[in-house]
């Protein structure tokens, strides 16, 4: 009995050989499976946690559309291409005090661009909505509030319709000056050269991966996440990030 057992399972191994060798890419495909799938349904949710985007209402494609958008994403920290030739040196933002502590981690997806840790308290959150808005209201003739065309699902903060693109990058940034993230109150904001080497420098923010790569892509190198403010003093420097950011992208020095 035993022995016809240890034949039949000899059998079954021969079979399964032979399958294998007949179709060779099968086993390709179950070792992608075993392997892939399970990775897969945790990027997703990666993916998913770092909350609504232009992509999120599009499912599995707009993860799969974000994976592809990752793989030409590059390191958020270096400040060279700030210092080219042809970037304007003028400044908007007075030096800032170097930012405590370690940079904040950001999601392994380079779309959406989102801090995943340091997060602020509550309360900070509505203090840095309250200055965004106030700046807002402060400046009607330069800024108004929109649906951001960069993110598609928060409100934005982009150039009124009369006043003109001081620069390339108000062109190519898409007249956007900044938006605020409601899962972590970081910022999408767009900077001078100038000042934008100075706070990345300073570790109050970082490139966003895909800025400056490519022209079809409407990202200019000074596009940054600035991360959101821990306390007050974080918050004051934030603020004055912001204005700088109004002042670079309407072109004025007489921001309110």
């Amino acid at each position: 009995m035993v022995g016809k057992s240890t034949h039949a399972y000899g059998q079954d191994i021969s079979q399964i050989e032979a399958l294998i060798y007949r179709n060779p890419h099968s086993l390709l495909l179950a070792v992608i499976a075993a392997f892939g799938v399970p990775w897969a349904v945790k990027n997703y949710r990666k993916f998913l946690a770092l909350g609504k985007s232009g992509l999120t209402p599009l499912g599995p494609l707009g993860w799969i559309v974000a994976l592809t958008l990752t793989a030409f994403g590059r390191e958020t920290v270096s400040t060279a291409q700030y210092e080219t030739s042809g970037a304007t040196k003028e400044r908007w933002l007075e030096t800032p005090p170097e930012r405590r502590g370690a940079r904040p981690l950001t999601g392994w997806h380079c779309v959406p661009h989102r801090q995943t840790d340091r997060m602020p308290s509550d309360e900070m959150t509505k203090r840095l909505e309250a200055v965004f808005e106030e700046h807002v209201a402060a400046n009607p003739r330069l800024v108004q509030i929109t649906l951001s065309p960069h993110e598609k699902t928060v409100p934005g903060m982009i150039l009124h319709p009369d006043v003109p693109s001081p620069h390339q990058d108000a062109v190519q940034g898409l007249r956007e000056i900044a938006h605020i993230h409601p899962i972590d109150h970081s910022m999408h904001v767009i900077l001078s050269p100038a000042d934008s080497k100075i706070v990345v420098e300073l570790g109050w923010a970082e490139r966003h991966p895909l800025s400056g790569r490519s022209r079809f892509l409407p990202l200019p190198n000074s596009y940054l996440l600035v991360y959101a403010p821990r306390d007050e003093e974080e918050l004051e420097v934030v603020e004055r990030i912001l204005v700088a950011s109004m002042g670079y992208m309407a072109g004025s020095r007489s921001i309110a």
